[in-house]
């Protein structure tokens, strides 16, 4: 799938922002592509804090746009404040803000470069 006009693919970069626990990793930068992101150790994203589910919710990326949903998780996601648990996937834009649990993920979409 190409992107539109010579566009490059917006890499997601996430940064925990708030959490109460020990967090081994704190950013992640993602290639286009579907993350898992959970309590459980295999996760693509791992987020250390008994009030996150073991799988909670994924990132994906879809026709240009970056995307998350709740996987059913037991205290659900929010995006910008608002649950998505048992919505349909909700489009993460540059500032987005994501808690699960007690820890809190800023959003930033970032461009590709020659470098990376």
């Amino acid at each position: 799938m190409s992107e539109a006009k010579g566009e490059k693919p917006k890499l997601l970069k996430l940064t925990v922002v708030k959490s109460n626990f020990f967090m081994p990793q704190n950013q992640w930068v993602l290639e286009p592509g579907e993350y898992i992101l959970g309590r459980y150790p295999t996760n693509d994203i791992v987020i250390p804090d008994p009030y996150v589910s073991r799988r909670h919710a994924r990132i994906f990326f879809k026709e240009g746009e970056w995307y998350i949903e709740d996987l059913g998780s037991t205290n659900g996601t929010l995006v910008n404040n608002e649950d998505i648990k048992g919505k349909e996937p909700v489009k993460l834009e540059d500032g987005s803000e994501i808690v699960v649990g007690l820890t809190i993920l800023a959003v930033s979409l970032v461009e590709k470069t020659e470098e990376e």
